[in-house]
């Protein structure tokens, strides 16, 4: 029992922090280059979805895009917070990929900017915050 205690006091911890990497301070997502055809995949895959090569290296993708479409989502599993908003974005890379929303900064917007970042999206059954990756809106909206 003692050892969830120490757990929880140890502080926020990412849902599947496999998927980030932090460099100099700032949040990156760790997707996936298919060596033969240049494909780009988040998260990396052991086969490329393109032309099925196996030979895949690891890419730090940007962290800015435009959102192509979300969603609200207000029912979940014990310990996620809602509502939530959850929603594809382009990034600057070409390709499309499925995050959280945080919309604090500014109402949602299809088209919009969005900006990677991290935030809480749950509670663990220990007591510890749960975080993940999220695209923030940016004030202004359309580019």
């Amino acid at each position: 029992m003692s050892g969830q205690k120490d757990e929880a006091a140890e502080g926020p911890r990412f849902v599947d922090p496999e998927l980030v990497a932090l460099q100099g301070g700032r949040l990156q997502l760790k997707g996936g280059c298919c060596k033969s055809c240049g494909a780009l995949s988040f998260p990396k895959g052991q086969v490329c979805t393109q032309c099925l090569s196996l030979e895949i290296d690891d890419k730090i993708l940007s962290g800015e895009g435009e959102l192509y479409s979300y969603s609200r989502v207000h029912m979940a599993p014990k310990g996620w917070d809602v509502p939530y908003t959850v929603g594809y974005v382009d990034l600057a890379e070409g390709i499309r990929i499925f995050a959280h929303i945080d919309e604090s900064a500014s109402p949602v917007q299809i088209g919009g900017r969005v900006w990677l970042g991290e935030g809480r999206v749950g509670t663990a059954p220990d007591g510890a915050i749960l975080k993940s990756y999220l695209f923030a809106t940016v004030a202004g909206g359309r580019t």
